[in-house]
């Protein structure tokens, strides 16, 4: 009795669940529709809205956020613009510092004799690099 209960159960249920063209017109169809129409397509449109607004929202800030990295990539090659010609000026500088410690060895004679010349190649050799170091602290300020 149990089983034949069971299979009477499931008989309904899919007849219930099959929607045949003759009772479309039915009651419970209707309902159905109505259910569809008055809460389902409310909320379908709600989300429908929200996701255009969503997407108008994200292009605007894609397209901030392309505008914004435009104008850092502007602000970095000016930057680098800057650098160069610093770094320019410091080797300019740099050779007239050189070209000074020169020449003033040259006018004060501080080389007399030719044996003295090795030591007074070290020192300059010494100047130069002190000079290098000091540009490299100046680069990597």
């Amino acid at each position: 009795e149990v089983k034949s209960t069971i299979v009477t159960l499931q008989r309904v249920v899919k007849q219930r669940m099959t929607i045949k063209t003759h009772n479309w017109a039915s009651s419970a169809h209707q309902e159905f529709h109505k259910i569809v129409r008055e809460e389902t397509f409310p909320i379908v449109n709600q989300v429908d809205a929200r996701l255009q607004n969503f997407e108008i929202q994200f292009l605007k800030e894609a397209a901030k956020f392309v505008g914004d990295f435009k104008s850092l990539a502007k602000e970095a090659d000016a930057s680098l613009a800057k650098h160069k010609i610093l770094e320019l000026e410091i080797k300019r500088l740099l050779k007239a510092v050189v070209s000074q410690d020169i020449i003033s060895i040259v006018q004060n004679a501080s080389v007399v004799d030719t044996s003295d010349l090795q030591t007074e190649l070290e020192r300059f050799e010494n100047c130069i690099i002190k000079k290098e170091i000091e540009y490299a602290k100046l680069w990597n300020d």
